[in-house]
């Protein structure tokens, strides 16, 4: 072999013996998480006659009526009262009826809509009857039109009750307890329940007080009006509040850990279309179209300590 042969041939084997180089991997996407942890400091414990119902505030959506519930929760102001207003089919009202117990009371901003930029919305995927773009922000239902953006009227949300003008609200929260989508940007809201909606369909039926009964009770009859507190508070006796509490000032072992799903997450999307696919279900005689209406399916919460 030839001197220059020979060179060739160790330079061969010396490339075939030299690590070979590896491309850096091209980074993807993280996957987004499938949970996201519920802020303590918006989180409303309410202990019920029925049991106890968790809420999740969207300070977000309505900051001067998240800000103004929570500290009238921290001031105990539900503590005691009652859920007044609790008709079949359409809401639970609470707080405290009769004007002459608010006075003072700062009312609040109109917050039923806001605008938003589409960062951070997840679409639901079909059409609305309400809404031209239905769908979900933080777990919370959601309409969207152009640039502006709303909180639904779905079983659970938490609104808040006014007279006519649009900022006469303060103090009396409502729950729906079926969708009533009709009041979509007519009321403002900035919350929903997270767990313990059973405790809240639970509450007995009952009317509000009659505006003749609320004019006795604030009459120049001391008697009658006592009559009538005394009659009142019976009738309500099953609709008490016991204790309303941001999670945030209880003792952190006895404080509950919530943690709600991410729409933006894949677990959500095919949750969804878990829903609405129901094609592969052999005793359907004529297969349902491939709609979800958007408050039969709220966005699921799990607690992570106790309960």
């Amino acid at each position: 072999m030839t001197r220059a042969i020979l060179l060739s041939a160790l330079a061969l084997a010396a490339c075939a013996n030299a690590p070979v180089a590896v491309p850096e991997a091209i980074p993807t996407a993280a996957a987004e998480p499938e949970w996201r942890a519920v802020d303590p400091e918006n989180l409303i414990v309410l202990e019920l006659a029925t049991g106890t119902t968790y809420i999740e505030l969207f300070p977000e959506a309505a900051p001067a009526h998240v800000a103004q519930i929570r500290q009238l929760v921290r001031d105990g102001f539900y503590d005691g009262e009652a859920f007044y207003r609790v008709i079949e089919g359409h809401v639970a009202q609470a707080g405290r009826e009769f004007e002459q117990e608010i006075t003072g009371i700062p009312t609040l901003p109109f917050e039923a809509e806001r605008a938003v930029s589409a960062e951070g919305f997840t679409p639901h995927g079909n059409a609305d009857l309400f809404a031209p773009e239905p769908g979900h922000r933080m777990g919370f239902a959601v309409g969207r039109e152009g640039g502006q953006e709303w909180l639904l009227n779905c079983p659970g949300a938490l609104g808040m009750a006014r007279d006519t003008p649009p900022e006469s609200g303060s103090t009396e929260i409502f729950i729906p307890l079926q969708p009533r989508r009709y009041l979509d940007r007519n009321y403002t809201i900035f919350g929903r329940v997270i767990a313990g909606m059973e405790h809240v369909h639970r509450l007995p039926r009952v009317d509000p007080a009659t505006e003749e009964e609320a004019a006795a009770l604030y009459g120049d009859d001391p008697e009658l009006a006592y009559q009538l507190s005394q009659w009142r508070r019976a009738k309500l006796d099953a609709n008490f509040i016991t204790s309303a509490k941001v999670a945030a000032d209880m003792p952190e072992d006895e404080r509950p850990v919530f943690e709600v799903m991410n729409t933006a997450s894949a677990e959500w999307a095919a949750l969804k279309e878990s829903k609405r696919d129901y094609s592969a279900i052999d005793a359907f005689v004529s297969t349902p179209p491939k709609v979800l209406d958007i408050c039969t399916l709220p966005v699921p919460a799990r607690r992570e300590n106790g309960g």
